[in-house]
């Protein structure tokens, strides 16, 4: 009997990147079908359970790819997935204004999905709880007032069991037949639906904003288009609300963005392309205009 460990080997030499994440690239290797490749510190059991967690989100009603393999890329391991037609989203959008629209609109469509979808059990990370861990670790960083500050505003948050996506952007979105389809899963979790907004403003309104040559080179579009996509995204997901509520809202993403990546910076993280001194710098100096 063979290892259980033993894995078939991929090459992705020449194959086109689709879409990249916090913790792996996305290569199209058929006309049918991708491998996403994790980074080299991804251990197997991680790997895993994005596969089943994948699986719970189609099960769920998520527009999502299943994977029916794990390989090995040199020394990485690589989820395959069956993916019809796809395409890179920022070679899509940057084809034409309405491509941008029709991303954003569409990306609007399928973020309210995943939040009417209830979460019953509890094998996902609450949102609520982890930004008032992520704020008490940075207390001391960011001083008694703001962290008294953030507090309440993240306990203001009603408790919510919808699901989140936990890390909402177009390099962990495919187009792939003409339609969007998230392909990174292992950050699913639950709480209300500004923490998924949250992901969103650190992605397309903080990082670019901290380092905009990283920002372009990561999400494939300028970094005015980039702050387009934040502005018409939360815009269009809050039209409800009144403009001043809508403003209100969006400082408050800010906020609970900028708490994110100051834990991760804390616990040694570095956002591509920037030290951890720049992103903390930055990030507080952020705080400072918005509290």
């Amino acid at each position: 009997m063979g290892n259980k460990h033993e894995f078939k080997t991929l090459s992705i030499d020449g194959c086109e990147i689709l879409g990249q994440g916090a913790h792996g690239t996305v290569y199209k290797i058929a006309e049918d079908s991708v491998v996403k490749v994790y980074r080299p510190d991804i251990q197997l059991e991680k790997v895993q359970m994005e596969k089943e967690r994948a699986k719970r989100a189609l099960i769920l009603g998520v527009p999502t790819a299943i994977s029916f393999d794990i390989v090995k890329v040199g020394e990485c391991y690589g989820a395959v997935y069956e993916l019809l037609d796809s395409e890179p989203l920022d070679k899509f959008v940057n084809k034409s204004r309405a491509n941008l629209d029709y991303f954003i609109e569409s990306s609007v469509t399928l973020l309210k999905e995943i939040h009417s979808i209830d979460v019953t059990a509890d094998d996902l990370p609450d949102m609520k709880a982890d930004h008032l861990k992520w704020n008490d670790s940075i207390r001391e960083l960011i001083g008694e007032d703001k962290y008294q500050k953030i507090k309440a505003i993240i306990n203001n948050i009603p408790d919510s069991r919808k699901l989140l996506h936990g890390d909402f952007h177009m390099k962990n979105i495919i187009y792939s037949g003409g339609e969007l389809m998230l392909i990174d899963m292992d950050t699913l979790c639950y709480g209300d639906e500004i923490f998924d907004l949250a992901t969103i403003t650190n992605s397309y309104l903080i990082f670019p904003h901290i380092n905009e040559a990283a920002a372009v080179q990561h999400l494939g579009i300028s970094v005015k288009d980039a702050e387009y996509i934040w502005d018409r995204t939360l815009s269009l997901y809050l039209k409800d609300k009144s403009k001043e509520d809508i403003d209100k809202e969006k400082i408050r993403c800010q906020i609970l963005g900028i708490v994110r990546i100051l834990d991760y910076v804390n616990r040694g993280g570095i956002p591509d392309g920037a030290t951890s001194e720049i992103v903390r710098t930055k990030c507080l100096e952020f705080l400072e205009e918005l509290i």
